[in-house]
C-alpha cells in the first residue's frame, strides 16, 4: 500500500533520514517510535507530500486514499457535527450531486454510491465519534470557533476518523485527550478497517492498538513484529547479538593483526602473514551495538524531614459561579501519600489540584495547607510562564543564585538539557523540552509534596521511563493527574475519583475504573425504543427519491432477466438444439433457466416490497 525506499532528507544541512525503508501493507497497524527529533513527524510530512525527499522514493499505491489529522486548529463557524462530516469528502460531493433537480444517469450513479457508503447513517456515525471523544449532544451544534484549542484538536481528530481511508496517519493523537477518550480511541482504532501509521509515546496505548513497530533511529527505520513490549524485548536481543558479534570480530581482528605483526618479517611465515593481511582487508567490519543517548539520570528528592500532615480538608467545596464542581470533601493528605486522581473530562481534577497548590481557595468549608511545606506543582499552563528569551541555565540561576554554574549545568544535564541545550532561549524549545525544564525547576526545590497535572504530555518514551523511575524513588507525597496508565500503575498507591460533585477514594484499580466509565456511558446514552432504533444501529428509512431510484434499478434487472429467459425458452423449444443430445449446452441451458426463474421470482418479490414502501415514504 505504502512503500518507502532509500529515503534521504536533511534539516538545516544535517542528515535526518539517510536510508529509511518501510513497507506498509493492508490491515497493518504500525507504531512509529523513536526519540524526539529523530524524524517521525518529518516522515509524516514527507508521506503527506508537504515536503519533498532529497533522495529515495515514497509511493502510495494507485487508488489508495490517505487520512490524517490537520495540525492547524480550525476556527470556523461551521457547527461541530457538520465540520466532522466534512471530513468525508466523497460524501459531501455525492450530496451536492444528489441536490440537483436533473435526475440523469449521473444522478442515479451518485444515488447508488451514496447508498453503498451508507450515507444515510453518516450523521449518526459522526455523532458517535464526537461522543467517544467527549463531546455532549448539546455541543454538536456549537460552532467550531466556540471551542478551546484542545477541543478543536479533538474535532480535527474526529474529522480525520470520519474519512474512509486506506491509510490513517496519527501523530500523537492522545496529547489532547483525557483517559476516558483514550480508552474509547484505542478500542476504535483496534477495529479500524484500514491500515494505521501511529506516532505515540504512550506505552499502553501502543500495546492496545498496534501489531507492528517501526523504530526510527540514526537515519534509518527498523521494523519489528508485535506490540511495543515485544519490540523492546526484540530490540534488546538484537543489540545483545550485535554486541556479541562485534566483540567476537574484534577478537578475531586482534588475533590476525598480532600474527601479521609477529611473523611478517620472517621469511618462513611471510606468505601466511600476507594471507592474513588480505583477510583483514576483505573483512566487513561490524559496527558496535549503539544504544541511543537519552537515558537520563533523573532524580527528584524530598526533604529529609517534614510534617506528617501536609493538607487537610473538611467539608470543602468549590464552585464557579452557580456551577458546583464538588462539595462535602473530607481528606487528610499525609507524608508519603501517593494518589492518582481519576474522573471524566471536566469533572474537576485540575481544579482539585489547583486547590491543593493554593492557586484556588474553596468556596465553602476549609482546606488547610501546613505552613512552610514546599509544594512542587507541574501543570501544562505553567509552561507559558517560562521566560522565552531566557536560557535553561538562566532560569536555574534565578531560583538558585548562590549555586555554582557547574553544579547547575550538571543538574540540567539529568533532564536532557545539558550542552548546547542549556544556552538556547526557551522560545526555541519544543513542548517536550519546556516540560523537562519545568520538571527540573520543580525538582530543584526538593518538595514535600508533588502535584503533577499531565506531566508526560510531549515527553518521549525515554523521558517518561526516566520520570517513572524518579517518581518511584521519590519519598515525598504525590498527587497525580495523568492519562498515562503505565505511570499511574507504577507510581500510585491510591486512586481517588473526582466525579459527580465528589472527590473520594475509589475502591478498585484501573480496570475497574474502565468498567465504571463504560457503565456511566451506557447509562448516559439516550433510550432506544424498539420501534425507533437509532441510525447507528440501522440505516435511516430512505426518502421517496431513494426508493424510486431503487425501484428503477430493480425494474431494469427484472427486464433483463425476463428477456434472457424468453431467449432461453425459445432456444430450448427448437428441435435443432437437440441434434446432439450429449452436447453440454443442453444441460447448461436448463440449469441457467432454473436460475433465472428463481431470480425473477426474487426480483418480483423485491419489487412488491418497494411498492409497499413507496406508499409510506415521505
Amino acid at each position: 500500500m505504502l512503500s518507502i525506499t532509500h529515503l534521504v532528507y536533511h534539516v538545516g544541512g544535517s542528515p535526518l533520514l539517510t536510508d529509511a525503508n518501510l513497507q506498509v501493507f493492508a490491515n497493518q497497524r504500525i507504531g512509529l517510535v523513536g526519540k524526539n527529533g529523530c524524524g517521525k513527524s518529518t516522515l509524516f510530512r514527507l508521506i503527506r507530500g508537504e515536503v519533498k525527499p532529497e533522495g529515495g522514493e515514497i509511493a502510495l499505491q494507485a487508488g489508495k486514499t490517505l487520512a490524517f489529522v490537520e495540525q492547524e486548529i480550525a476556527n470556523a463557524e461551521r457547527p461541530a457535527l457538520e465540520f466532522v462530516l466534512d471530513g468525508d469528502t466523497e460524501l459531501r460531493q455525492l450530496e451536492k450531486e444528489l441536490a440537483r433537480e436533473n435526475h440523469d444517469s449521473a444522478w442515479f450513479d451518485a444515488q447508488h454510491r451514496f447508498e453503498a457508503i451508507d450515507g444515510y447513517s453518516a450523521p449518526a456515525r459522526a455523532a458517535q465519534l464526537l461522543d467517544g471523544l467527549g463531546f455532549s449532544t448539546a455541543e454538536l451544534s456549537r460552532p467550531v470557533s466556540s471551542f478551546s484549542g484542545g477541543w478543536r484538536m479533538r474535532l480535527n481528530l474526529a474529522r480525520a476518523l470520519m474519512k474512509r481511508a486506506d491509510l490513517l496517519l496519527l501523530d500523537e493523537p492522545t496529547n489532547h485527550l483525557d483517559l476516558e477518550a483514550i480508552l474509547w480511541l484505542e478500542a476504535y482504532l483496534a477495529r479500524y478497517p484500514g491500515s494505521i501509521l501511529l506516532v505515540s509515546h504512550d506505552r499502553e496505548f501502543l500495546n492496545a492498538v498496534v501489531n507492528r513497530i517501526a523504530h526510527v533511529h540514526e537515519g534509518v527505520i527498523d521494523a519489528y513484529s508485535g506490540d511495543y513490549d515485544a519490540f523492546e524485548t526484540a530490540r534488546a536481543e538484537r543489540l545483545a547479538q550485535q554486541d556479541a558479534a562485534f566483540r567476537q570480530q574484534q577478537a578475531q581482528i586482534a588475533h590476525l593483526e598480532d600474527f601479521v605483526r609477529r611473523f611478517r618479517a620472517k621469511a618462513t611465515k611471510a606468505k601466511q602473514a600476507q594471507s592474513r593481511l588480505k583477510a583483514l582487508e576483505r573483512l566487513e567490519r561490524l559496527a558496535p551495538a549503539h544504544v541511543e543517548a537519552g537515558h537520563f539520570g533523573l532524580a527528584i528528592e524530598a526533604p529529609e524531614r517534614g510534617p506528617d500532615r501536609l493538607i487537610q480538608a473538611e467539608q470543602a467545596a468549590f464552585a464557579y459561579g452557580d456551577k458546583t464542581i464538588f462539595s462535602h470533601v473530607d481528606f487528610v493528605l499525609r507524608k508519603g501519600s501517593r494518589v492518582a486522581l481519576l474522573g471524566p473530562n471536566g469533572a474537576g481534577k485540575s481544579t482539585f489540584v489547583k486547590l491543593l497548590a493554593g492557586e484556588l481557595a474553596p468556596t465553602a468549608g476549609t482546606l488547610e495547607i501546613t505552613p512552610d511545606i514546599r509544594i512542587g506543582y507541574f501543570a501544562q499552563h505553567q509552561l507559558e510562564h517560562l521566560i522565552g528569551s531566557a536560557t535553561p541555565l538562566e532560569h536555574m540561576e534565578r531560583v538558585a543564585p548562590e549555586v555554582t554554574t557547574l553544579e547547575l549545568r550538571s543538574f540540567l544535564g539529568r533532564f536532557g538539557l545539558g550542552g548546547e541545550e542549556e544556552q538556547r532561549p526557551v522560545c526555541t524549545f519544543s513542548g517536550g523540552e519546556k516540560s523537562r525544564l519545568a520538571l527540573a525547576l520543580l525538582a530543584w526545590q526538593k518538595p514535600h509534596l508533588l502535584l503533577l497535572d499531565e506531566p508526560t504530555n510531549h515527553l518521549d518514551l525515554d523521558m517518561r521511563d526516566a520520570l517513572t523511575l524518579a517518581l518511584e524513588d521519590y519519598e515525598g507525597a504525590m498527587v497525580l493527574v495523568s492519562h498515562d496508565r503505565a505511570l499511574i500503575r507504577a507510581t500510585s498507591d491510591e486512586l481517588w475519583l473526582v466525579a459527580d460533585g465528589s472527590a473520594a477514594p475509589f475502591s478498585g484499580d484501573l480496570e475497574d475504573y474502565k468498567a465504571w466509565l463504560e457503565t456511566r456511558r451506557a447509562a448516559a446514552a439516550p433510550p432506544k425504543p424498539a420501534e425507533a432504533k437509532s441510525r447507528a444501529e440501522q440505516p435511516a428509512r430512505p426518502k421517496k427519491k431513494a426508493l424510486l431510484s431503487k425501484q428503477e434499478k430493480l425494474e431494469k434487472e427484472l427486464a433483463q432477466a425476463q428477456d434472457r429467459l424468453a431467449a432461453l425458452n425459445q432456444q430450448l423449444a427448437d428441435p435443432a438444439f437437440y441434434a446432439d443430445p450429449t452436447h453440454p449446452r443442453i444441460g447448461e441451458a436448463n440449469a441457467e433457466r432454473e436460475t433465472l426463474e428463481a431470480k425473477i421470482a426474487e426480483l418480483e418479490e423485491g419489487w412488491l416490497e418497494l411498492a409497499e414502501a413507496l406508499e409510506q415514504a415521505v
